[in-house]
């Protein structure tokens, strides 16, 4: 079984991969920290050092490694399912859930998060609200062809279990 938890930067991709994984015994995978480990730097330090389509292709040959792995949950990047073929390829190997949030909501997270978000440092809450905003509704499209859409705000882990067809 293969779950390919995908939504915007801050919707608790990592958090919820880590209690579902624990939820239905399988691995758990953090796709940014498999890149991070393999490049020998940060997200922060690859965007600042190679930019973002050298991270993007990186992302895309560590995210190709595991679809042929199996028995885990994956937290993804916040773009992983925008670029190359990733969103199809995800949905060809396994189940999709997509935790969707607003745009707000996101914001909050990530001013009450002390984690470096490259793409929105150095912004004000307003600006960033905006920079969400707009990403956010490019990015939708990808998103939206998830298997599953859930509430990322107050997930349910009991209900998702549920709806990805087993039980505690």
């Amino acid at each position: 079984m293969k779950i390919f938890l995908i939504g915007y930067m801050a919707s608790g991709k990592s958090t919820a991969a880590k209690k579902l994984a624990k939820a239905l015994n399988l691995s758990t995978v953090d796709l940014d920290a498999e890149i991070e480990k393999v490049a020998g730097m940060s997200i922060p330090d690859i965007f600042k050092t190679e930019g973002e389509k050298a991270f993007r292709k990186r992302e895309q040959t560590e995210l190709r490694k595991w679809l042929e792995k199996d028995d885990f949950v994956m937290a993804t990047g916040g773009g992983t399912p925008c670029f190359f073929e990733s969103m199809d390829e995800m949905n060809g190997a396994g189940t999709t859930v997509y935790l969707q949030m607003a745009p707000k909501a996101i914001v909050d997270r990530v001013l009450a998060s002390k984690e470096e978000r490259p793409i929105l440092k150095g912004l004000t809450a307003e600006k960033m609200l905006e920079k969400v905003e707009k990403q956010l509704e490019k990015r939708e499209a990808f998103y939206l062809r998830a298997n599953l859409i859930v509430n990322g705000v107050n997930l349910e882990l009991d209900e998702l279990v549920a709806q990805l067809g087993h039980s505690k």
